[in-house]
C-alpha cells in the first residue's frame, strides 16, 4: 500500500498479509513539479517491492524484513521518472518525462537491474505519453495517457472534479486511461488491454474495465456485467482468475460501504466493508481481497473473505498500488 500523505511527509510503502502488515518503509517524494501528472512510485517483482525514493534512487525490501539499494535513475527536479521492474528481477523499464521542454518530452530505456548492462533507449515522443507498469509474458506493460493527452493534471478528464488531496491517480493506481503491451526492444505495440478504461488492479486473468466488462491479456473483451459497477464506482478490480468484480464501495455514514461483488453468471452480493467509491482492491486469490483507504479519520483499510464476508481492519492508510508476487502472468 502507498501513502501520500503520511504526517512526516515524503510516502509510506507497507506490505500487508492477510495478516496485517508485515513490513513498510519510508521514502521521499519526487521533486514537485506545478501540474505534473502523479506517476507510480513502486513495482513488484515476485520477491520484493521496490520503490522510488526521490528522484533517483530505487529501493526495495522483502516480507522477511530485509532491504537494499537496487539502482538509480535519471530522474530531477524537472524530469520525473517512473519504472517497473521484470517479475525474476533481471530487467528495469524507466520512463522519464521532461517537464523541462514543451512539449513535454518523453523517454523509455530497458536495461539490466544489476549494473545497468544492456541498456537500450526504444521510445521517445512529444505528444504520445507511456510509462512501464509491469510485465507479461516477457513484453512490456505500460500505461496509456492518450489519446490527444498531455502529461499535466489539469488537461487530463479523469482528474476533473477529483479531490487530488486523496485520489491522485484516477481508476487505476498507474495513472493512465488504458494499458498497451509492447515489446521490450523496440516498443512496438502488440496489444490494447481495455481501450474503454481500466480500472483497478491488473492481474493474471486482465482487467476490469469502467463500463462493467472485463478483458483478458489477448485484448478480447471476456463477460460484462448486467448493471455496470461504473455508475457507482470507477474502480472495480478483477480477480486473478477472471470470475469476480468487485468495486468499492457504496455510500454508507462513517466511511463504510457496501463492497460489490459481481459474477459472470449475473450474479451479485455486497458486503459491508470500509472504503470508498475512490478506492480499488488488491486480491490475495479469489476469495480475499484487500480494500484502500486514504480517509485516515474515517476508517482503515480492510481484508475481506467474500465467501463469508468477513472484514478485518488493518492499521495501515493508502492505496494498493500492487500485489506481491507481482507478475502478471496466470
Amino acid at each position: 500500500m502507498v501513502d501520500l500523505f503520511p504526517d512526516q511527509g515524503g510516502y509510506d510503502v507497507s506490505l500487508v498479509s492477510e495478516s496485517g502488515v508485515v513490513t513498510k518503509a519510508h521514502a521521499q517524494q519526487r521533486t514537485p513539479i506545478p501540474d505534473a501528472i502523479e506517476l507510480p512510485y513502486v513495482s513488484a517483482s515476485n520477491t520484493r517491492v521496490y520503490y522510488l525514493d526521490g528522484d533517483q534512487q530505487v529501493r526495495w525490501f522483502k516480507a522477511d524484513g530485509s532491504s537494499g539499494y537496487a539502482t538509480s535513475v535519471p530522474g530531477s527536479s524537472r524530469i520525473h521518472a517512473t519504472f517497473a521492474v521484470s517479475p525474476d528481477e533481471t530487467r528495469i523499464a524507466v520512463s522519464l518525462l521532461d517537464y523541462s521542454v514543451s512539449p513535454v518530452g518523453l523517454r523509455i530505456y530497458v536495461e539490466d537491474l544489476a549494473g545497468g548492462g544492456h541498456h537500450s533507449l526504444i521510445y521517445t515522443s512529444t505528444n504520445h505519453y507511456v510509462w512501464p507498469i509491469g510485465w507479461h509474458a516477457g513484453n512490456l506493460v505500460v500505461a496509456y495517457l492518450g489519446p490527444n493527452a498531455v502529461p499535466f493534471k489539469s488537461k487530463v478528464s479523469f482528474y476533473s472534479g477529483r479531490d487530488l488531496n486523496s485520489y491522485p491517480y484516477g481508476p487505476n493506481p498507474y495513472g493512465g486511461i488504458n494499458v498497451h503491451v509492447i515489446n521490450p526492444t523496440n516498443a512496438q505495440r502488440l496489444t490494447i488491454i481495455g481501450g474503454g478504461g481500466n480500472s483497478g488492479l491488473l492481474g493474471p486473468a486482465g482487467s476490469a474495465i469502467v463500463q462493467g466488462n472485463m478483458v483478458n491479456w489477448a485484448g478480447n473483451y471476456a463477460w460484462n456485467t448486467d448493471m455496470g459497477y461504473g455508475s457507482i464506482s470507477a474502480v472495480g478490480s478483477l480477480s486473478p482468475d477472471g470470475q469476480k468484480i468487485v468495486a468499492c464501495c457504496w455510500p454508507a455514514p462513517a466511511g463504510s460501504g457496501e463492497l460489490a461483488v459481481w459474477s459472470p453468471d449475473g450474479s451479485s452480493k455486497s458486503i459491508r466493508a470500509y472504503g470508498t467509491s475512490g478506492d480499488w482492491v488488491g486480491w490475495f486469490d479469489n476469495d480475499h481481497v484487500i480494500t484502500g483507504f486514504y480517509q485516515q479519520a474515517d476508517g482503515s483499510p480492510s481484508i475481506v473473505d467474500l465467501g463469508t464476508g468477513t472484514v478485518t481492519g488493518v492499521v495501515a492508510h493508502g492505496i494498493v498500488a500492487a500485489m506481491l508476487p507481482g507478475s502478471f502472468d496466470s
